[in-house]
């Protein structure tokens, strides 16, 4: 499956880019080895996984709520209580007064935390009034209690996740610079299956700049297309060869008259039926995208017959 894949992307480069579905994960899976149905099978887990720690933490945000609302409950009552009681009480009045609008505040915020996470408003509504009900001691360590479950549930459950993550993450960095590669690999099997221009060398030292491309014949060959305009363009002429394998140590070409740039060029071939047929590219890097992209499109080939 990813020998057909290379090669389909190598005869149509565009596919690709057309098809956000291959663009993503299951265009990696299958270029790392892995089947379509593992690829489904990871992905639905994954989405069961993240729910659950969602609603654990959605639980866990609405039990804090619950604690936030009972205290702020029981400080306005204190707060309210003092107020009907002697004047030598009224500093400590004030101070139960602070802290229940500081409590108040504190619910309110916890309230519009869960709503954000996703809390239903009967849901929040529900656990507020059966929260402001709490007179006893008792009671507030029982809603304390059920928070602090809920929230040491949703922490499991989210290192949970991080360490599923964390599996699939070991190799981070292995797995960018597959990345990275199959990137290269992809601009340079597009860069061969276009082509670009060359200059070519021949059997006698002359040099001719070419038209070069590399694609796949119906018997899963190689074929290199050459084209060369003569006559300003008045006409072409076009050469194909089958490629059986790409030599990246060329020897330096002798210099050229006029030449400050010798130095950066570098040089590759093609090992054709009865010839090497030599190439010089502008850079070191020209030269790698060409022998790459041409030595993948030959190993297909060879994994496929």
């Amino acid at each position: 499956m990813r020998e057909i894949f290379v090669l389909h992307q190598a005869l149509h480069p565009e596919f690709l880019s057309s098809q956000p579905l291959l663009k993503n994960g299951l265009y990696k899976s299958i270029m790392r080895g892995r089947t379509m149905g593992r690829w489904l099978k990871d992905q639905k887990e994954r989405k069961k996984q993240e729910i659950r720690a969602h609603n654990a933490q959605l639980h866990a945000a609405v039990s804090v709520v619950g604690v936030a609302a009972a205290i702020a409950a029981i400080t306005a009552a204190t707060t309210t209580s003092q107020e009907m009681t002697t004047v030598q009480q009224k500093s400590s009045c004030k101070t139960s007064a602070a802290v229940a609008s500081a409590a108040a505040l504190v619910a309110s915020h916890c309230i519009e935390i869960a709503e954000d996470m996703g809390a239903d408003h009967d849901q929040i509504l529900t656990v507020v009034n059966s929260a402001v009900n709490a007179r006893t001691n008792g009671d507030i360590m029982t809603l304390t209690a059920g928070a602090a479950t809920a929230l040491r549930g949703a922490a499991t459950l989210r290192a949970r996740l991080q360490k599923g993550y964390g599996m699939t993450t070991i190799s981070l960095a292995e797995e960018k610079g597959h990345e990275g590669k199959e990137s290269n690999i992809s601009a340079a099997l597009n860069l061969v299956s276009k082509g670009g221009e060359l200059l070519k060398r021949t059997r006698k030292g002359a040099l001719h700049w070419k038209q070069v491309s590399f694609n796949i014949n119906s018997n899963l060959q190689v074929v290199a297309k050459l084209k060369s305009k003569h006559m300003a363009g008045a006409f072409t002429k076009k050469k194909k060869c089958i490629v059986s394998a790409v030599i990246c140590d060329i020897p330096r070409w002798p210099p050229r008259e006029s030449e400050d740039d010798s130095e950066q060029r570098a040089y590759f071939g093609i090992k054709t039926a009865d010839r090497v047929i030599e190439f010089e590219c502008r850079n070191k890097g020209d030269k790698q995208m060409w022998v790459e992209g041409i030595q993948h499109i030959l190993n297909c080939c060879a994994n496929l017959r």
